[in-house]
């Protein structure tokens, strides 16, 4: 009865471990783009950018205005913060996983070829765009090759 007893309590204690583990592994960030009400079509079916303009357009189609508003406060270097989430969604829904989407190839005929370079240069942008600042396209994907080939790749 002892040694029942014994695991589930090591039981119960693995599963709290687990659950305790998984939400903070699942919120990252405080982004969704939609809430479950405003899951339609067109979402499920998601537009694909051609370029950094037409994803500016999008997002801010997409975006709620507060999450524009926060985003465009906040720094550069906030964006981060927007990696795991919004960024999640448009590498999953914008085709940049090695589906070839039209926004993958622009991006590849730039020389960014890794989906997390492309929605970090989609992030930083938009902030850029947000607040008027240039968007030195050229100089971001040059730190995204020098970093690639640094690490030998």
């Amino acid at each position: 009865m002892l040694d029942r007893i014994n695991m589930i309590t090591k039981i119960s204690l693995l599963f709290a471990i687990l659950l305790f583990i998984s939400a903070g592994c699942t919120k990252t960030d405080n982004f969704s783009p939609f809430t479950v009400e405003e899951v339609t079509e067109e979402v499920d079916e998601a537009y694909i950018p051609k370029d950094l303009d037409d994803c500016f357009a999008h997002l801010k189609k997409l975006l709620k205005p507060e999450d524009i508003v926060k985003m465009r406060s906040g720094t550069e270097d906030d964006m981060i913060q927007y990696h795991h989430g919004l960024g999640r969604w448009m590498r999953n829904n914008w085709g940049l996983w090695g589906e070839g989407s039209r926004l993958a190839k622009w991006f590849n005929s730039k020389g960014i070829m890794h989906p997390d370079d492309m929605s970090g240069i989609i992030l930083d942008s938009f902030w850029r765009h947000l607040n008027d600042k240039p968007i030195k396209l050229k100089e971001q994907v040059k730190c995204y090759q020098d970093y690639w080939e640094k690490e030998g790749q």
